[in-house]
């Protein structure tokens, strides 16, 4: 049997998302002789928290009603139902001040297909693209598959001596230098950040997109844990198409709906980009799924206004906060290693300074407690773990657990 050679090199080449999902299953932990139920895991890129009451109530009202079911399996628009999209650009408006009208409004099956089209979008043979490091381990595979002879450059954010971000200033001067070298089509911005769970400053912000506009390139933000952000918010969170044509933002509900897999992302951009948009999507997805934008457009127009949705989020967010803190001073208690302090998301980077991977697998082996290795990130994190509080935020007591377990052992 012959397979594209695309895929045969990315086959050669883990994902080191699936090899994080694969580390942490129940069958590679029972094949390393540890009782799956006593593992303690700070490795999942997931929430933890419940999804909104009212929320599972919208689904029980339309697959409770035999029509509202049967209306349920018909065809969306591609770019999404005009109702949904409005919901959208009024979710948006109320919580982040962005001015939103429809038309740069398209509704995807998540913020993973909607990447991976954008790039189908944009994106010519032999142009560039630039991702920070360390950034989202899923970014390189998504844009190998997309595009061939497509480079990948990247900068690096991260001052390993120092253990935290480089100053405002010294990344812009280093993103000047790149892009004069460089010249990317497309800027991935991630923020905040997974895995560093770190925002971007609005000076750093400013100077890409001056530069970007004056030389034709797009800003993509993913803003996965935008509702999850700890510190006063960067003016950009509220930056729209209208704003800035060549700036691209992507959303879903995943992380603070906990719909990690009930599938539902949109995306704001231009009407131009949007456009373009339509025509990948009547290839890739034909549509967004029907029952997901029925459920999340009714949930947004009953919890909206009356501020119950806003509470939700603020509610949720002071949990993951919690959590972060817990997780910190966890780490500064128990094991002394440098790590960064989260300013919004589900993570933090802890410095092991020994190979990640063997970190990882001796500390599972001899302690139960998993870490992910951070090279899957960038080359700065290759002495790093990423560890994510995520999962653990409604049982705190266990992320202190593990820490424990960990110093137990590395102090024998």
């Amino acid at each position: 049997m012959k397979l594209s050679n695309l895929i045969v090199q990315m086959m050669n080449e883990p994902s080191p998302i699936r090899q994080i999902m694969k580390m942490a299953s129940r069958q590679n932990i029972i094949n390393m002789g540890l009782n799956p139920d006593e593992i303690i895991s700070y490795g999942g890129g997931w929430v933890g928290h419940h999804s909104p009451e009212e929320l599972r109530e919208e689904y029980l009202k339309i697959c409770g009603d035999v029509n509202g079911f049967h209306e349920s399996g018909k065809y969306s628009l591609t770019l999404g139902f005009e109702e949904c999209r409005n919901a959208i650009a009024e979710m948006e408006k109320h919580l982040f001040g962005v001015n939103l009208d429809i038309k740069n409004i398209i509704v995807g099956q998540s913020s993973t297909q909607l990447a991976h089209d954008l790039l189908i979008a944009l994106v010519n043979p032999g142009e560039k693209v630039l991702l920070f490091d360390p950034t989202y381990a899923n970014y390189p595979g998504q844009i190998k598959m997309a595009l061939q002879n497509v480079k990948i450059v990247r900068q690096r954010v991260l001052d390993t001596e120092r253990w935290e971000y480089k100053d405002e200033k010294e990344m812009a001067e280093d993103f000047k230098e790149l892009y004069e070298k460089e010249k990317p089509k497309i800027v991935f911005i991630p923020s905040p950040d997974n895995p560093s769970s770190q925002i971007f400053g609005d000076n750093f912000i400013k100077t890409m997109a001056d530069i970007c506009q004056e030389k034709n390139s797009f800003m993509v933000f993913d803003y996965a844990y935008k509702t999850q952000c700890f510190i006063t918010p960067p003016k950009y969170f509220s930056w729209s198409p209208t704003d800035y044509p060549f700036m691209i933002a992507i959303h879903s509900n995943s992380k603070w709906g906990r719909g990690l897999g009930r599938r539902l992302g949109w995306m704001d951009a231009d009407e131009e980009i949007i456009n373009a948009m339509e025509r990948v999507q009547q290839c890739s997805i034909l549509c967004p799924d029907t029952l997901h934008q029925f459920t999340f457009t009714n949930y947004l127009k009953n919890n909206l206004e009356n501020g119950r949705l806003k509470r939700y989020l603020e509610e949720i967010k002071k949990s993951y906060f919690e959590a972060s803190k817990v997780t910190v001073n966890a780490i500064k208690e128990y094991l002394d290693m440098p790590c960064l302090i989260p300013q919004g998301g589900l993570y933090t980077l802890m410095k092991v300074n020994e190979d990640a991977d063997k970190f990882v697998k001796r500390i599972l082996k001899n302690t139960g407690v998993l870490f992910i290795p951070g090279k899957g990130f960038g080359d700065s994190l290759k002495e790093a773990v990423r560890i994510s509080y995520g999962p653990h935020v409604e049982n705190m007591d266990i992320i202190e657990e593990g820490f424990r377990r960990v110093a137990e052992y590395l102090e024998k």
